[in-house]
């Protein structure tokens, strides 16, 4: 059933936004237009309005409705049944209306961003970590948190994300001594990475927020005419309602004949504190310990 569809993904932020403000910036790009002319044709009290448009849509080629809704579930069988559902309507769809099936044509001059194809690619690992006691786990499930369209999510203390270095020898220290890493680069790390997104989503820090952020980097040995390298480092994160204070350590083991680590992996412990508005803390603001880590990428 999927070859009788063309699979499209897109933030919901840039084509149907929430607020008046934000509608009203959108209100005169295609895709808004489409979508909510699509959304307009969906059965009463199926369109979630007013409210987050996030969901799986199954859409005719002049914005019809065939089937899908806002935040339904992504199970497979009721996946299955929506999608024959739509290919019925699409079979009277195209009755009515002449419509020819045409092979998608090839797309031309898309440059679709590739973080594993830079120089340096890192998976970043978040989790929850254990809070003593009893806690082994760093999970953290209450009867509030099984609420709203979250039964699931919420009960899993880890999420996984990626981020690049354009330039890995700014890891990479001149010599024996202790020296700091890239001020800028590290910044931006914490800045990119260092963030609650455990459980959901949490923005980026503002340059301003980032109130500490030192990491330092040293060659302690060599192995085989590879050179380890150790970090450590502190950082500190404060918007005024979340805040992260990790201390962190890392080691990697760089090549300097081919100018790249063949192992790297860093990590920050510390305390987190207070919610935003999609990470799902609002019944855990901490203060709680969190972990991030950032580990090479092998292709594979």
């Amino acid at each position: 059933m999927s070859r009788q569809f063309v699979t499209v993904a897109e933030e919901v932020h840039f084509i149907f936004p929430e607020g008046a403000g934000n509608l009203n910036r959108v209100k005169d790009e295609p895709a808004h237009k489409f979508f909510r002319e699509y959304g307009e044709s969906m059965p009463a009290g199926v369109w979630n309005d007013p409210g987050t448009k996030q969901g799986i849509y199954m859409i005719g080629p002049n914005a019809e409705y065939l089937e899908g809704g806002g935040a339904i579930s992504g199970e497979a069988d009721d996946m299955r049944r929506r999608l024959r559902t739509a290919l019925e309507r699409w079979k009277v769809l195209r009755k009515e209306k002449k419509y020819k099936n045409r092979r998608v044509p090839p797309t031309k001059n898309i440059a679709v961003p590739s973080v594993t194809g830079k120089p340096l690619a890192l998976r970043v690992f978040l989790r929850d970590l254990p809070r003593g006691g009893a806690d082994k786990s760093g999970r953290r499930v209450t009867k509030e948190d099984l609420r709203g369209i979250w039964p699931d999510f919420t009960q899993w203390a880890w999420n996984i994300n990626w981020t690049s270095v354009e330039d890995p020898s700014a890891l990479v220290p001149a010599g024996d001594d202790r020296q700091p890493v890239s001020n800028e680069l590290f910044r931006r790390l914490c800045r990119d990475v260092l963030v609650d997104n455990v459980r959901g989503q949490t923005p980026r820090w503002r340059t301003e927020q980032v109130q500490l952020a030192e990491l330092t980097m040293q060659r302690v040995a060599t192995k085989r005419g590879r050179w380890v390298i150790e970090y450590q480092g502190r950082a500190a994160m404060d918007s005024g309602t979340l805040k992260y204070e990790p201390t962190l350590y890392g080691r990697g083991l760089w090549n300097p004949k081919k100018s790249r680590f063949e192992e790297l992996e860093i990590v920050a412990i510390g305390n987190r504190e207070g919610a935003g508005t999609f990470n799902q803390r609002g019944n855990d603001p901490g203060p709680a310990p969190m972990g991030v880590a950032l580990i090479l990428h092998r292709d594979e």
